[in-house]
């Protein structure tokens, strides 16, 4: 079974030609490993992530770009730096997402709850059916409120967690007109009205403006449609092995005040991957026979960065 591990190594670094629609990085395809159910759960300690080997990991110095460059100085991996994880669960038709992140300045002190900078924050963005095209588009405010209803982030969402949370305000769809069913009704336990569609675990260590880190983990539906009236209006993607989708990751890193935006950290490299599903990557479903094999050396890796920047 190990030689499994091995080709899909280099699986990762060969051109897929065979994927049809558009995307970011051009002729790349990364892998998403399937999880036996119940063998992540969603409560901010990440420890339950060592069974996925690290050829699956997206790391910040591998794969993103700053391509929003704020008041900082050139990219420094001393200052920040992450690695996210993604498995699907066939038994449950759900995603996993986990973002562990070392920062040299905790920036969670923003006075308007409902702004959705002004923090640092992880944005995860999917089009679960992989069709591709628009998402948000700025011309689409021009509409009639119904028709906006209808277009923003209902065949692709973008989901952003901010923690710790402020008056229960920590995670939304980005916007007002969307998706309100899903996260209306929080509160500052990270209860939800929908869990079963919906689940967020986060835990931070260290002080506000000094040195520290957040885990961000995701548990959730992907949705073919997702409706404005509601989940009873909404159609759902049924995962499996060699479905390929769309997906893409934002971090946001602020430094000393509200005018101390350092950038945007983004994976695919382009900035518009909130906008734009097409610019996302594709990221094939697979079953890997060995993803319950020890990983503790992989694991140790990542520790030992984040150790040597909180030293």
């Amino acid at each position: 079974m190990k030689s499994f591990a091995g080709i899909l190594a280099l699986a990762l670094i060969v051109v897929a030609a065979s994927v049809g629609s558009a995307h970011e990085p051009p002729g790349e395809v990364f892998y998403v490993p399937d999880v036996p159910e119940n063998a992540i759960a969603v409560d901010g300690d990440l420890s339950d992530w060592d069974v996925v080997p690290d050829i699956y990991w997206i790391t910040l110095v591998d794969h993103f770009e700053e391509t929003v460059r704020g008041i900082g100085t050139d990219f420094d991996l001393a200052d920040f730096n992450a690695v996210v994880k993604n498995a699907w669960c066939e038994a449950n038709n759900r995603l996993y997402h986990s973002a562990d992140l070392v920062d040299d300045h905790l920036h969670n002190y923003r006075e308007n709850v409902s702004r959705y900078d002004y923090d640092d924050g992880w944005h995860l963005i999917l089009d679960a059916d992989h069709s591709g095209g628009d998402i948000f588009n700025g011309d689409w405010r021009d509409l009639p409120l119904e028709e906006q209803r209808e277009l923003f982030y209902t065949e692709g969402q973008l989901y952003q967690i901010l923690v710790p949370p402020i008056e229960g305000y920590w995670d939304f769809m980005y916007i007002e007109e969307t998706n309100w069913w899903l996260v209306t009704g929080q509160d500052v336990t990270g209860s939800f009205p929908h869990p079963d569609f919906l689940d967020i675990g986060w835990s931070r260590t260290g002080e506000t403006r000094g040195p520290g880190t957040y885990t961000f983990e995701f548990m959730h539906t992907p949705w073919d449609w997702m409706d404005w009236d509601g989940p009873e209006a909404s159609t759902i993607v049924t995962l499996e092995e060699g479905l390929i989708i769309h997906m893409g990751f934002m971090m946001k890193d602020w430094d000393e005040t509200e005018g101390g935006y350092e950038g945007s950290y983004d994976f695919p490299p382009v900035h518009n991957v909130w906008r734009n599903a097409n610019l996302n990557a594709d990221f094939e479903l697979v079953k890997d026979p060995t993803i319950l094999w020890e990983t503790a050396v992989q694991t140790d890796t990542w520790g030992r960065i984040k150790a040597s920047m909180l030293e």
